[in-house]
């Protein structure tokens, strides 16, 4: 299994005030890279070993808890970088909206 690197489409950019866009760089990413390997996000999820209804709240900007086992599984089912994919999930939890 090759390991491949996970990043931004190219044509998101960054730019301040848009700190919403950060909070979103995780699950474009990750929907993004099942794309590009062609799996269902049933199968991403059941590789995983997580509900199909945590994957979709993966791709619609949850972030996981940065210390959990879940980061190593999701970039294992990637076949993606774990470091690049806990570099993400950290700048996208950081530009969270905070809890009303």
């Amino acid at each position: 299994m090759s390991i491949y690197s996970i990043s931004a489409p190219k044509y998101q950019t960054l730019s301040v005030g848009q700190p919403a866009d950060l909070g979103l760089l995780l699950a474009g990413c990750i929907r993004r890279r099942r794309e590009d390997l062609g799996l269902s996000i049933e199968r991403a999820a059941q590789l995983t070993g997580i509900e199909p209804t945590q994957w979709l709240a993966l791709e619609a900007g949850w972030v996981p808890n940065l210390e959990s086992r879940l980061l190593e599984a999701i970039a294992g089912t990637l076949e993606a970088s774990f470091p690049d994919v806990l570099f993400i999930a950290d700048v996208s939890s950081a530009f969270q909206p905070l809890p009303v």
